[in-house]
């Protein structure tokens, strides 16, 4: 009920609950957790893109490991089916439409 309103009954302010904090910090420890588990290719990718250093190679050995380890558990089997569908249709064309591989020398007929 707005405070201008009079009422015949005082009701107490409503008490706050506990800061967001706490739950923000949760909910991305649990993402990024997720991620690291069903998304190691992606996280494998990353490190390989990064510039050669002595820290890149370990640090890219780690992901070639962590991939495996993923991969033969099987936790990265929706991630790969996913991205086997997305390069299939990325390859996709209209009938007609040259490949990307192919130069576009001129009208087609």
């Amino acid at each position: 009920m707005p405070h201008e309103t009079p009422s015949p009954i005082d009701l107490p302010e409503p008490e706050l609950e506990e800061s967001g904090l706490g739950w923000a910090f949760g909910v991305i420890l649990i993402a990024s957790l997720f991620l690291l588990f069903a998304n190691a290719a992606s996280l494998r990718d990353w490190v390989d893109d990064q510039p050669p250093s002595p820290l890149q190679a370990q640090a890219a050995e780690y992901a070639d490991q962590w991939v495996d380890l993923t991969e033969g558990l099987g936790i990265g089997l929706p991630r790969k089916a996913m991205h086997e569908r997305w390069k299939h249709a990325e390859a996709a064309r209209f009938p007609g439409q040259k490949s990307e591989g192919e130069a576009a020398d001129g009208p087609s007929d």
